[in-house]
């Protein structure tokens, strides 16, 4: 029997028909319950469990699950979950996510800060970086990776550890770069977070991986200059 209109059925399947084709009243058709008015209906699939509405959407949407209807509105939508934030295209999402959330774009793999990033986006990097030795036909990531070869003795060029450090102690930036010791010795510091190192290449290393060291290597800066002299004096 249906209550709403106090009609009797001979059958479950008669009555559950009627109530899905009946107008005078509204049917849940996944909940499989009748509703007197469009109101009721609508107050029943905003509270219910059962219904995940997307309100963006003209057509209003209704996924079975929260997971669903999270994978259309990041699909769709553009949502940064985390955030709670819609951006208006995947791009925008994407440039989001690189940016707030440390998104290697090569990998997808998100990283918890910037330095993380940065450490783990080296492996990336080409070797296209050519031996400033002469006669050295080895290529590198990184300039700390050139110089670890430099240092090491094994260079083509036969540069060494102890010309390094010369061709360091040579350049007219070395004040902001080397601190002497009080036993009469010298070391490598980073002068924007005063961190001494044994080794140039150690000392260049630092820079590369700290994103609030890394502007000593660039433009006019002291390490970027003595790259240019470095250069200059190997090749």
């Amino acid at each position: 029997m249906c209550l709403l209109c106090d009609r009797e059925f001979s059958t479950e399947r008669a009555l559950l028909h009627h109530c899905r084709e009946t107008t005078r009243h509204c049917w849940c058709e996944r909940c499989v319950r009748v509703f007197p008015s469009l109101p009721a209906k609508a107050q029943h699939l905003r509270q219910s469990n059962a219904h995940y509405i997307c309100q963006l959407c003209a057509h209003r949407p209704d996924f079975i699950s929260e997971d669903e209807l999270e994978d259309h509105e990041i699909d769709y939508h553009h949502l940064c979950v985390d955030c709670g934030l819609y951006h208006n295209s995947k791009e925008q999402l994407r440039l989001h996510d690189v940016d707030v959330h440390n998104l290697c774009v090569e990998c997808d793999e998100y990283y918890s800060s910037k330095n993380s990033l940065r450490m783990h986006q080296q492996k990336h990097q080409p070797r296209i970086l050519e031996c400033y030795g002469r006669r050295c036909n080895q290529t590198f990531k990184s300039i700390s990776g050139m110089l670890i070869h430099l240092e090491s003795g094994y260079c083509e060029s036969s540069s060494a550890e102890d010309y390094i450090h010369d061709v360091a102690r040579e350049c007219y930036q070395n004040q902001k770069y080397i601190m002497h010791t009080l036993d009469g010795g010298w070391l490598y510091f980073c002068s924007a977070c005063d961190k001494d190192f044994r080794y140039l290449s150690a000392l260049w290393q630092h820079c590369e991986d700290s994103l609030s060291c890394s502007y000593l290597l660039q433009g006019q800066q002291c390490l970027a200059k003595l790259q240019r002299y470095l250069y200059r004096k190997l090749r």
